[in-house]
């Protein structure tokens, strides 16, 4: 009795809390509950929604846009997951969606005009659960303004202005970067301000030539150098969001006096060249005139001597025409220009039959400073029917420092009907430091009809450490009809030590109708020593109509111990009509030694019309010494209409040796319209004793309009030697007017030898107005020999008026031998 007023008494005072705290939520958030903020930012862009949270353990963070779930992370990061990862087949942001694994902050990079909207924060944990949504407005700008904003070229000794493009706002704080180090801060109040070595110590690499506005936040660097040529990034942060913009500077040299001093001679040198030659030239030919007529002038004698001076002179000027060239390739610059070089070779074997022809292109341009070679290489050949291709694409460009080279091998073999071909892209880019390898290789066989494409993405970035590598085999075989896909990607983070693998296989058999995908997904992450594999596996068979889903989770967390495993099989059989769900959660936390398994069975059946659901919870704690043990089995039948529930609930505590059984069965059978509920609770402690058992039985039947609840409490101390036992039941009958409750309280007292037995019925009879009530107790006493018996009868008629009332009583006093 004790138990069930306390009960009561918590279930009133968690409401009314819970109703407080409607009630603040409501004045302090408005009608909605929900807080709305808004930023605006323009295509290219990169925007960060804050959480203004660490995650922790117990704390789930999941983020929408237009009720689409794009990114999810849990505290304890067995649980990670960004656009196509969360939802197959939405794979609308390609890449471009980032978590913050400390606050669960949202980064979404290179956005565009379609990433506009609302995007939605949910915030859960055990306790209670927060919500707050932030609107995202993208203004298109059009390709040619975005390169004149995002590009800037300049020479050496200019000034470059980078603008923020921004509104002044006294809460922001814009900071600027360069190759990720700081060299510019300043906030809306002016308060924090600083350039170069005044952000970062040993970082005075502009030496007093950065320049920032305080209205605007935009950055003017003065006297540019080719070494100040990279990437710029500038990060506008507010309490709620972040905006980043990022800026390409390409600076260029330009030609010393040196060099220019010697253009000038090597002019003034090739004039002198052009006149001594037409010197030479006009006595040459006045020589050769007089020979004719027969004479010979002094003219012809100083050539004599002339032509072994001009001789001299012009071997002189050759080694300082050669002087100058050499000076002049010492001090080139980009802006002086070399000329193309293009080459071709065909070659024809008759004994052969080859046919080969290489052709090379080598290109520079001095005002980019582009390197570029393309070579090919075609090949035929009769005997074989062999028809080879093969193009390579060097190119160099030292504004951005970029290095790519991509090669194409295509070939052809009648014979066999192949056709293969092959492609290789590999760039590196010094200013960010990646280095990218991309492989393709597809192939077609006429013979066997085969078709088989491989390719292969293999990235680094030094700047975060990213290793990352995509791998994808997509084959079809025309005699099986099968059509196979697999993908494989791996990437890792040093930064955050991630190691990262997932992985999918997908597959359809025309011949079986199998349609077949498989998908595993292995990350570690060193920071927090979580271990997760999760595992998909999904197939369609047309032929028997089954449909079957089955996934498994696996987690480990070092930190807190935690081995978690959860694994759902999901199966449709249109033949049968089931519609089977089965789910299996295990969980083992070693700091608290909890050990806890649930599983759950769902099955529907349309030919009978079943639906039955089985759930088992069961949690060890040795901490505590809790071993508990839950299950429930749901039912419906419609073909009886029968609704059956039944739950049982075993718990042990060792520390107060308490063994608890709870057994309810409900029940509804809509064909009679009977609706009954029984429940049984069993409880032991050894502490003191106890064992008590209290069930009840609640039933109602439309037809007669009976409402009948019967209800048994039996409890034994034997601390006190006491055993008692009480009954109740009562019993509606709407058709007859009639309310009848009859309570009996037995009880036992082994040291006094008290035997004592109270029985009350109470009976109203509306047709009659009758109001009876009926009372007995008997108690006996051995020490003192006692034998009581009291008896009562009291009963109103209203209908005649009469009020009667009645009292025995009879004691009886025996020796007790």
């Amino acid at each position: 009795m004790y138990h069930v007023l306390f009960l009561e008494n918590l279930v009133k005072m968690k409401l009314l809390f819970v109703s407080a705290l409607l009630f603040w939520c409501i004045l302090d958030h408005g009608a909605s509950g929900v807080d709305i903020d808004g930023v605006s930012v323009k295509e290219g862009d990169s925007v960060t929604l804050h959480t203004d949270v660490k995650t922790k353990q117990q704390e789930k963070i999941r983020w929408y846009f237009n009720d689409t779930r794009i990114a999810q992370i849990n505290g304890d990061h067995h649980k990670i997951c960004t656009d196509v990862q969360c939802n197959e087949g939405t794979e609308r942001f390609r890449d471009r969606l980032k978590l913050d694994h400390q606050t669960g902050s949202l980064t979404i990079m290179n956005i565009n005009t379609t990433d506009a909207g609302v995007y939605k924060l949910l915030i859960s944990t055990s306790s209670m659960d927060s919500e707050k949504s932030f609107s995202v407005t993208v203004h298109e700008v059009p390709d040619v303004e975005r390169d004149k904003m995002k590009r800037k070229s300049a020479k050496e000794g200019e000034s470059v202005t980078l603008d923020s493009d921004v509104v002044k706002n006294p809460n922001d704080l814009k900071v600027w970067y360069f190759n990720e180090t700081r060299i510019a801060q300043i906030s809306g109040d002016l308060i924090d301000i600083c350039t170069d070595v005044q952000c970062d110590k040993g970082t005075e690499r502009f030496r007093d030539r950065l320049k920032l506005d305080h209205q605007t936040g935009s950055l003017t660097i003065t006297n540019i150098n080719t070494t100040d040529s990279g990437l710029y990034e500038l990060q506008i942060n507010s309490s709620r969001f972040s905006i980043i913009k990022t800026y390409s500077v390409s600076v260029t040299a330009v030609p010393d006096s040196a060099a220019a001093a010697a253009v000038a001679v090597s002019a003034v040198v090739v004039v002198l060249l052009v006149a001594a030659a037409g010197v030479i030239y006009y006595h040459h030919r006045r020589s050769i005139q007089a020979r004719k007529n027969g004479k010979k002038t002094l003219q012809d004698q100083d050539q004599e001597i002339g032509e072994e001076e001009s001789s001299l002179i012009e071997a002189e000027a050759s080694q300082m025409v050669a002087a100058d060239r050499k000076s002049l390739d010492q001090t080139q610059t980009p802006q002086m220009s070399f000329p193309g070089e293009e080459s071709t070779v065909h070659a024809k074997t008759q004994s052969t039959g080859a046919d080969g022809e290489e052709s090379t292109v080598h290109a520079k341009t001095p005002l980019t400073g582009t390197d570029r070679e393309k070579s090919t290489i075609h090949s035929n050949t009769p005997s074989t029917g062999t028809d080879r291709e093969e193009s390579t694409i060097h190119a160099k460009a030292p504004s951005t420092g970029t290095d790519r080279e991509e090669s194409t091998i295509h070939a052809k073999i009648p014979a066999t009907g192949t056709d293969r071909e092959k492609s290789t892209v590999h760039s590196k880019t010094p200013s960010t430091g990646t280095d990218r390898e991309k492989s393709t290789v597809q192939a077609k066989t006429l013979s066997t009809g085969t078709y088989r494409e491989e390719s292969t993405i293999h990235a680094k970035t030094p700047s975060t450490g990213t290793d990352r590598e995509k791998s994808t085999v997509h084959s079809k075989t025309p005699s099986t009809g099968t059509d196979k896909e697999k993908s494989t990607i791996q990437a890792k983070s040093p930064s955050t030590g991630t190691d990262r693998e997932k992985s999918t296989i997908h597959s359809k058999t025309p011949s079986t109708g199998t349609d077949r995908e498989e998908s595993n997904v292995h990350c570690k992450a060193p920071s927090t020593g979580t271990d997760r594999e999760e595992s998909t596996v999904h197939s369609k068979t047309p032929s028997t109509g089954t449909d079957k889903e089955e996934s498994t989770v696996h987690a480990k967390t070092p930190s807190t111990g935690t081995d978690r495993e959860e694994s759902t099989v999901h199966s449709k059989t249109p033949s049968t009509g089931t519609d089977k769900e089965e789910s299996t959660v295990q969980a083992k936390t070693p700091s608290t030694g909890t050990d806890r398994e649930k599983s759950t069975v769902q099955a529907k059946t349309l030919s009978t019309g079943a639906d039955g659901k089985e759930s088992t919870v069961h949690a060890k704690s040795p901490s505590m010494g809790t071993d508990g043990k839950e299950s429930t089995v749901h039912a419906k039948s419609p073909s009886t209409g029968t609704d059956r529930e039944e739950s049982t609930v075993h718990a042990k505590s060792p520390s107060t040796g308490t063994d608890r059984e709870k057994f309810t069965i409900h029940a509804k059978s809509p064909s009679t319209g009977t609706d009954r509920e029984e429940s049984t609770v069993h409880a032991k402690t050894p502490s003191t004793g106890t064992d008590r058992e209290k069930s009840t039985v609640h039933s109602k039947t439309p037809s007669t309009g009976a409402d009948v609840e019967e209800s048994t409490v039996q409890a034994k101390t034997p601390s006190m030697g006491t055993d008692r036992e009480k009954s109740t039941v009562q019993a509606k009958t709407p058709s007859t007017g009639t309310d009848r409750e009859k309570s009996t309280v037995h009880a036992k007292t082994p040291s006094t030898g008290t035997d004592r037995k109270k029985s009350t019925i109470h009976a109203k009879i509306a047709s009659t107005g009758t109001d009876r009530e009926e009372s007995t107790v008997h108690a006996k006493t051995p020490s003192t020999g006692t034998d009581r018996e009291k008896s009562t009868v009291h009963a109103k008629t209203p209908s005649t008026g009469v009020a009667k009332g009645a009292r025995v009583n009879q004691t009886e006093t025996k020796r007790i031998k």
